[in-house]
């Protein structure tokens, strides 16, 4: 991560809407073949489909406490049932470049049997994903990033309150307070609509959930270090000034810790992971291997890019 003055939030701004896919490990497979599948699989076959500006797949932990500072009459804990494995990302130029995307993406759905039992997928209207501060260095990361300590918050509306007050609260207030904080490396910030469910069925996969279990809103922050997450969480803090209020408009924070990021497409291009897979992909950088990333290598292995 570069110093605190950087700030590459701009690198986004392209960006008009998003799909944001909550995803959870099939029982029966390990842990390990579900990150390699969905990473080295998977990823490169929705790389090629139409319509992105943008995909990254997260690879998280569970909620299971700890780091968040708790906030009074605000739920911190995630049930069994809610404890996911991953988050797809994938960001596009306009509402029509979305559409053109899942017109497209019926071809997944026999491969989401192979990894996933649940795929809750969340759409973001243009401009209500936006990212508020970014120092990270490496916008498109290929494995877990060294001095970056992430995650991914899932938040729910509280009772009571109107769409139009717990979005106004999280960006004209929330978001800007911890964009200001010195300690914080990134903020991006999501604002739902309800889950699509216009993608056709995949055997054994659910793409629905109960209204009680369903999210508002997220967001990503990063931290440079442990210390600075540390103080930024301590109490008198960047975070307790920030939620002050928060209890009024947010009854569940369920953060998820980052383990790592791979991107597959990345300012509307293929990346090498998108081409060949992560671990390929890192094998070649590592390598050095130019002779990969030759024109004619690319047209011998039959990669093409996406359309628009």
């Amino acid at each position: 991560m570069c110093a605190a003055a950087t700030n590459y939030a701009t690198r986004d701004r392209d960006m008009c809407a998003t799909f944001y896919v909550l995803l959870w490990k099939r029982r029966g497979i390990t842990q390990e073949q579900f990150d390699d599948y969905w990473r080295d699989v998977h990823g490169p076959v929705c790389a090629r489909l139409p319509g992105q500006f943008q995909y990254w797949q997260w690879h998280v932990g569970h909620n299971v406490g700890g780091i968040f500072r708790a906030i009074k009459n605000v739920n911190h804990s995630s049930a069994d049932e809610e404890q996911f494995d991953g988050i797809a990302e994938l960001t596009f130029l306009s509402a029509e470049d979305r559409k053109t995307w899942f017109d497209a993406a019926a071809i997944l759905m026999d491969d989401e049997h192979n990894i996933f039992s649940k795929a809750i997928g969340y759409v973001t209207e243009p401009g209500n994903s936006k990212t508020f501060v970014d120092r990270v260095e490496v916008g498109d990361p290929n494995g877990s990033q060294q001095n970056v300590i992430k995650y991914h918050v899932l938040l729910r509306q509280a009772e009571g309150i109107s769409t139009t007050d717990f979005r106004r609260h999280l960006t004209e207030s929330f978001a800007l307070a911890i964009a200001q904080s010195e300690q914080v490396g990134k903020f991006r910030l999501h604002l739902f609509e309800p889950p699509d469910t216009s993608r056709p069925d995949a055997a054994g996969v659910s793409h629905s959930e109960p209204i009680d279990r369903l999210y508002q809103g997220a967001y990503e922050i990063a931290f440079r270090t442990g210390l600075e997450r540390e103080i930024f969480f301590a109490k008198d803090s960047s975070y307790d000034k920030a939620t002050k209020d928060h209890a009024h408009y947010v009854s569940q924070i369920s953060p998820f810790p980052e383990s790592a990021g791979y991107t597959f497409v990345y300012n509307g291009k293929m990346t090498l992971a998108g081409q060949r897979g992560s671990r390929t992909a890192q094998l070649i950088t590592d390598l050095g291997a130019t002779n990969q990333v030759r024109d004619d290598i690319t047209k011998l292995m039959g990669i093409a890019e996406p359309k628009r």
